[in-house]
């Protein structure tokens, strides 16, 4: 079970949130909120969370601040950014901290749950419910898919590699993780496009071919498809607001 910390100045979005981690039950707990970076230092001090969940912008100390002094007293937790589209360029600083998550204002249970998923393994790894139980050939799958993302891979790939055919795998890949093989495959390479649109000033197209999409139109189309936004509005809005 990993502990969370949550540090908003808003009661309501601290509530909320506190909320829909309980509600997702994910193999993780909060044991702490605090309204200010100052509150949530010594939150972070006094509980050891595994995670903390922070807001930008609050009183006395703001979120950057404070995970610059949670790193400075070698607090080892995972801290990960609460913000709204007008926030990217903090968020674009969070990263340059080592902050490797985001969470975008307003939380829904779908974002939470995702957001969960990564981090309640061990902070850098994916968390997923019943992994212990996945076969060996499952795992060696999940772990080329999210170290090669950007190459060619398909269900051929994998039934050369391990000489079996596809429909084999595709049928123990769903039956083992609930999604199909492409979903899963479209999820990390989706996650990963988000990641380099907030965190670098790469072009879509750069970006598409990145993750694995030589066609610039279908990766824009499955971005949308999967965020509710197309790459490029996306990428607009990124740019919009770290302007402001």
């Amino acid at each position: 079970m990993k502990t969370i910390v949550i540090v908003e100045d808003e009661f309501r979005i601290r509530q909320g949130l506190g909320s829909l981690i309980n509600k997702v039950d994910m193999g993780c707990k909060v044991i702490g909120e605090a309204e200010n970076g100052y509150e949530g230092l010594k939150m972070i001090q006094d509980l050891e969370p595994d995670i903390v969940i922070t807001d930008i912008q609050m009183p006395k100390i703001d979120g950057l601040q404070m995970i610059e002094k949670a790193k400075e007293m070698g607090a080892a937790c995972t801290f990960v950014i609460l913000s709204g589209y007008a926030d990217f360029e903090y968020a674009r600083r969070g990263m340059r901290l080592g902050v490797k998550e985001y969470l975008l204002k307003p939380a829904t249970i779908s974002s939470v749950k995702e957001l969960l998923l990564k981090l309640a393994g061990n902070g850098e790894e994916a968390y997923r419910p019943g992994e212990e139980e996945y076969s060996e050939m499952v795992k060696e799958m999940i772990a080329i898919m999210e170290k090669s993302y950007g190459m060619r891979l398909g269900l051929d790939t994998f039934a050369e590699k391990f000489r079996l055919t596809p429909e084999y795998i595709s049928n123990l890949f769903a039956k083992e993780t609930k999604m199909t093989f492409s979903n899963y495959l479209k999820k990390v390479r989706i996650e990963k496009a988000k990641e380099l649109i907030l965190s670098t000033d790469m072009k879509i197209y750069e970006v598409a071919c990145s993750v694995g999409y030589s066609d610039q139109k279908y990766f824009s189309k499955v971005f949308k498809e999967y965020t509710g936004v197309s790459a490029k509005q996306f990428a607009i809005d990124v740019q919009k607001n770290t302007r402001k």
